[in-house]
């Protein structure tokens, strides 16, 4: 009988994230001046994937360090990274446009906007399973790390389209000084987003699952899936209820409605900028904090309740 080749588990030491960020920071901002000085367009990719991929890497390095209760091989990690951002993003991408709807007025605006926070979680969610059907050892840290990951593919992928997005924009305007605006501002909120909330997922599924390896859907998993699918909808309403709050402080008044993000009522003054700037950051930060308050009491219950599971 052939051997049955054997899983290799992924292994990162304490500090690889500090090294993976650095080395990731000085060939960015090197390719970047490259770019820029030679105008070479084929270098442009390279500020595409480096700038995209880089905290997303990053963060996964980091969180594998910190498993010590559960092998996640190399092929599930891979495998989870990859589909995540390659058929999470396309099936997510095609279902928000045939279900969600599209009528104006605060309850499709509304709408819009949780449903493609639902919609995406369920993307994750959908993939972290598939990848994580056949592992033995499942304990909540192992579901937490495998969601990161799997939150990290989705973000990278993500932010290329908008790096790619900034580029055609702006083709003959300074599009290495966009490239890099655009992913220095997703690269800064990447760790609050999509691998935080399929993180706290990961948990979840993985707490619920059978001893036998199956999965199920338990309260404690359909609780996490509204608040991190709310999470998602009120961080990409953010954008649109700062622009709504400013106008009303500082505009024509309030206006009973959902508020669109696609535009001002008037050019901004130099003022409403500002307190929308304000707004927008603080609600964000807000969002950050409720994600990462909740993934540190998760990861203290998962450690709990595996010594409690240790005979």
């Amino acid at each position: 009988m052939a051997d049955q080749p054997v899983e290799i588990p992924v292994v990162a030491g304490k500090r690889a994230w500090l090294l993976v960020l650095l080395a990731g920071v000085l060939v960015w901002v090197l390719a970047a001046g490259v770019t820029a000085v030679t105008d070479d367009a084929i270098l442009i990719p390279t500020l595409f994937l480096i700038g995209s991929f880089l905290v997303p890497i990053t963060v996964v390095t980091f969180a594998l360090a910190r498993l010590d209760d559960c092998n996640l091989t190399t092929s599930v990690v891979l495998t989870g990274f990859l589909a995540a951002g390659t058929i999470g993003v396309v099936v997510s991408a095609v279902t928000e446009i045939y279900l969600l709807p599209t009528g104006a007025g605060p309850v499709g605006n509304a709408l819009g906007f949780f449903g493609v926070g639902l919609i995406e979680e369920v993307s994750k969610g959908a993939v972290l399973v598939a990848v994580a059907w056949r592992l033995r050892e499942r304990t909540v840290h192992g579901g937490m790390v495998l969601g990161a990951t799997v939150g990290a593919g989705f973000a990278a992928f993500e932010s290329t389209g908008y790096a790619f997005y900034a580029y055609v924009q702006h083709t003959n305007d300074h599009p290495e000084l966009n490239i890099l605006q655009t992913e220095v501002s997703r690269a800064m909120l990447a760790p609050f987003g999509h691998l935080t909330w399929t993180a706290l997922l990961g948990g979840a599924l993985f707490a619920a699952a059978r001893a036998n390896g199956g999965f199920r859907f338990t309260m404690r998993v359909g609780w996490t899936l509204a608040g991190v699918a709310a999470l998602h909808g009120a961080w990409d309403a953010t954008y649109g209820w700062a622009i709504w709050i400013t106008q009303g402080l500082l505009g024509n008044g309030w206006v009973a409605d959902w508020p669109d993000a696609s535009y001002w009522e008037e050019v901004p003054t130099p003022k409403e900028l500002w307190v929308f700037h304000v707004m927008y950051d603080a609600a964000l930060a807000l969002n950050g904090l409720v994600g990462v308050l909740w993934i540190v009491r998760s990861w203290r219950r998962g450690a709990a309740s595996h010594h409690t599971a240790r005979p």
